[in-house]
């Protein structure tokens, strides 16, 4: 009995310790935590408030009955999507551009960001990382309306050099063979110098001696990028994919949205845009919710298995 009691008197002491440690954090940080009460009350009104829409997949929702008055379906909603083949359309081609994206924009920022750590002049190589990363902050309604008036096929900038040579260029804007390079390339220029400043940070933080060691080695650039560098931020490669393969179907709305037209629908229309035209264009909103929750389930679980395979093979995961 009274073993019983002094286990129990212990653990209400490490109850009351860790509670006081974690008041003392709040307390020590309590800035950095009012900071953060405006990005929890997004979260909280933007993200997790409209999951209760979560039902409206297995309803027959209509806006006049609402939530609670619209009739239950069942899996209904899941099945039509799976004959539907615009669905499925939709569904390859957010998959085959996602991978394409991974396969080029992904490496692509971490040669850029080792190359940027070789350049030895800090002003210009502040420059081209300013440079390189400015694009990230152009909205695609500003993206789109620059390519779209650069390669018009009436009056584009482009197309009016190279009429001028006697040369006629095909309109990349509505080939649908060509309209998945077209998204791949402004993907690119938008959006790897973001990537490539988080990588460039990685290699900032690795300890300087570790080249000097490698250069009493002789180890040249080559091979100390290649055994010091790149294995000092195998961590933040192997985040990123886990955060970019957790996104690969949500992917590229803003993107795809302002660039794409019903002439490329064969290999630009995606997920995101299919939910959309059927939720405002078609007002099937219970068939929009279970496609969305349909994405959201693939995400989650291609998350959770990419980072416990992380874990497996002994690297650094996101928890």
């Amino acid at each position: 009995m009274s073993q019983k009691i002094s286990s129990t008197s212990g653990n209400a002491k490490k109850h009351n310790t860790r509670s006081g440690t974690l008041l003392k954090k709040v307390i020590k940080y309590k800035y950095l935590y009012l900071i953060f009460i405006p990005v929890l009350v997004w979260y909280i009104i933007f993200c997790y408030i409209p999951m209760y829409g979560i039902i409206m997949a297995f309803q027959d929702y209509t806006m006049s009955k609402g939530f609670f008055a619209s009739p239950f379906v069942g899996l209904k909603n899941f099945r039509d999507l799976f004959n539907d083949d615009y669905f499925l359309r939709a569904f390859s081609n957010t998959v085959v551009i996602a991978v394409y994206r991974m396969l080029t924009e992904f490496p692509f920022s971490i040669i850029l960001a080792l190359l940027l750590n070789e350049v030895r002049h800090m002003k210009y190589r502040k420059t081209i990382q300013t440079i390189i990363y400015l694009p990230h902050f152009l909205s695609w309604v500003i993206v789109a309306s620059i390519f779209i008036t650069i390669f018009s096929p009436e009056a584009g900038l482009v197309t009016t050099l190279f009429a001028a040579m006697g040369v006629q260029i095909p309109d990349v804007l509505t080939k649908a063979d060509s309209f998945r390079s077209v998204l791949i390339l402004t993907d690119i220029w938008k959006e790897s110098g973001w990537m490539t400043v988080i990588y460039v940070a990685a290699i900032a933080g690795i300890n300087v001696q570790l080249y000097e060691a490698a250069t009493i080695d002789g180890a040249g650039r080559w091979l100390q990028m290649w055994h010091v560098t790149l294995p000092g931020i195998r961590s933040t490669i192997v985040i990123m994919f886990i955060l970019t393969l957790g996104q690969i179907l949500t992917w590229g709305f803003d993107q795809v949205y302002n660039f794409y037209n019903p002439l490329v629908y064969d290999t630009g229309d995606i997920l995101d845009t299919y939910i959309f035209r059927t939720a405002l264009a078609d007002i099937r909103f219970s068939y929009a919710a279970a496609a969305g929750l349909f994405r959201s389930v693939i995400c989650t679980a291609l998350l959770l298995i990419s980072n416990n395979v992380v874990k497996l093979l002994g690297e650094e995961s996101i928890y």
